[in-house]
């Protein structure tokens, strides 16, 4: 048998994608969201919302809207009218949240809730990434998109994205003395420098896995950036975006067992360049820190081969 899709009145949700909020609270019949519920940088969710107060002030004024958007209303309007467990969080509506209900009816700018996530307390406080696969000694977290220049994306509360360098560069390139990280509000892009370290006077250029303006930095690591190596995928993550063209670029990226083969492919390459300096890994075994221990290995190949730069 082949995959159940979810249907909703005349046209079916493919798998893999979900409804717009709008369509969820039933305003319109069909509209699938294509911003990762990051809706207060959405076209639509703005449009939507211009309309649905340009009718409210018809109203208002005694002039019924006409027309063929006379029907949009605020989603929340619609939402309003449903009853006990029905009347979910928002949040658990776009799979941001566990299962929720409001009890703000669903007058979101008062719930605290939508205010921690919405507001950027995530941004410094970033979900704790546990029980992580390896591949070939090298940590590869489940749910992360991967760059091929080693840098990886994760999608968060309200269709952000935190980035940061996975295990695999940190234990070639070994501990950074120092990060060069973009500042609050410049804007990065998908596949061009985004950032860089440096170590022992050398300089090793980042392409940044998404397009998208810095809204935090995690200033911890500029401070300490072994933090980086120790903790790539949690405490050690490097920056936050809200994303430009976020459903393009993460179909560029690696995900799952593309990720895991390719992760594979990449230790294998790293293998016969240890090799050509005379060193064997040993079975199943990684080395913690490639360049520290093999200075013979050319940096300057090592960038160009691993992190694309």
């Amino acid at each position: 048998m082949g995959e159940k899709i979810k249907v909703n009145r005349f046209k079916a949700v493919p798998n893999g994608e979900e409804k717009c909020i709008w369509m969820e609270a039933g305003v319109i019949d069909y509209k699938l969201c294509n911003h990762y519920y990051n809706c207060h940088t959405c076209s639509f969710d703005r449009a939507m919302k211009e309309t649905a107060d340009k009718n409210a002030l018809a109203r208002l004024q005694g002039l019924p809207p006409s027309g063929k958007k006379a029907s949009i209303v605020p989603w929340q309007e619609k939402m309003k009218k449903r009853q006990g467990v029905e009347r979910k969080c928002r949040h658990t509506l776009t799979g941001r949240a566990p299962d929720r209900l409001c009890p703000y009816d669903f007058e979101c700018h008062s719930c605290q809730f939508d205010q921690v996530l919405e507001d950027g307390m995530e941004l410094q406080l970033p979900y704790h990434v546990s029980n992580i696969p390896q591949v070939d000694g090298y940590r590869l977290p489940e749910s992360h998109f991967f760059h091929l220049g080693h840098s990886w994306a994760r999608v968060e509360a309200g269709g952000r994205i935190r980035i940061g360098l996975d295990d695999f560069s940190m234990k070639l390139f070994g501990p950074a003395d120092n990060l060069e990280l973009p500042l609050t509000g410049e804007q990065i892009k998908f596949s061009e420098v985004g950032m860089a370290f440096k170590r022992g006077g050398k300089t090793a250029s980042v392409l940044a896995p998404i397009s998208g303006v810095v809204t935090a930095v995690n200033y911890e690591t500029v401070k300490d950036p072994t933090i980086v190596k120790q903790e790539p995928y949690n405490d050690g993550w490097l920056m936050v975006l809200d994303p430009v063209d976020m459903k393009k670029n993460l179909q560029d990226l690696l995900y799952g067992k593309e990720s895991t083969e390719w992760l594979h492919a990449e230790h294998q390459k790293l293998v016969e360049m240890v090799s050509e300096v005379g060193v064997t890994y040993a079975d199943g075994g990684v080395i913690e820190d490639v360049v520290g221990s093999l200075p013979d290995l050319d940096w300057n190949r090592l960038t160009r081969s691993f992190l694309r730069t």
